[in-house]
């Protein structure tokens, strides 16, 4: 009989996730519940922390002096070692994923606090942080190496993404000009 018990409880635990999980998705985030929210923004946080410090600290670390390398490569002081010794698809990679976890945590991040207190604050000090990232990427990134344009796509992906979602949303489906006009007047 406890076990019955047991199962109910995990069960309605499993709902509860599978609800919460639902309204973050159709981002109805002012009724997330309080714990899953602060649980979301722990995480997105941690994302964040960790891929700014891998962002401004590649692999391998950054050229101490400039230099003539053993490969006839020019080893520039302050860029990345990994993207000068021909490893340019992994650097390039590891940017475009850096910056797109980097990017997608931040726009949660904002998303979790829209209605709170100091949002504006939290606008702020999120550019500034954005800002710094993608200054230290751009000059740890070797010129004619790294295709910093496909940095800045993965950057803009995910709010292109919600802005997007958010149209089909409001608009309806198919996306049309008459359906936009139909919902601006009506």
């Amino acid at each position: 009989m406890k076990s019955n018990n047991i199962q109910g409880d995990d069960s309605n635990f499993i709902s509860k996730i599978g609800n919460n999980i639902k309204k973050w998705f159709l981002q109805d985030s002012t009724t997330l519940e309080a714990s899953f929210k602060s649980n979301m923004l722990v995480v997105a946080t941690l994302i964040v922390a960790a891929t700014f410090q891998t962002g401004i600290n590649p692999p391998g670390g950054a050229w101490q002096e400039t230099k003539d390398g053993e490969d006839g490569h020019l080893q520039e002081v302050g860029k990345a070692i990994l993207s000068s010794l021909n490893h340019h698809v992994p650097y390039n990679l590891f940017l475009i994923l850096n910056t797109l976890a980097f990017s997608m945590s931040t726009q949660i991040i904002l998303m979790l606090v829209y209605h709170e207190k100091l949002y504006f604050e939290i606008v702020v000090a999120t550019v500034s942080m954005v800002a710094t990232y993608g200054t230290a990427v751009w000059s740890l990134s070797p010129d004619k190496d790294v295709k910093l344009r496909y940095v800045c796509v993965a950057a803009l992906f995910p709010y292109l993404w919600r802005l997007s979602y958010q149209t089909f949303k409001t608009y309806g489906h198919p996306f049309s000009f008459s359906t936009i006009m139909n919902k601006t007047t009506g």
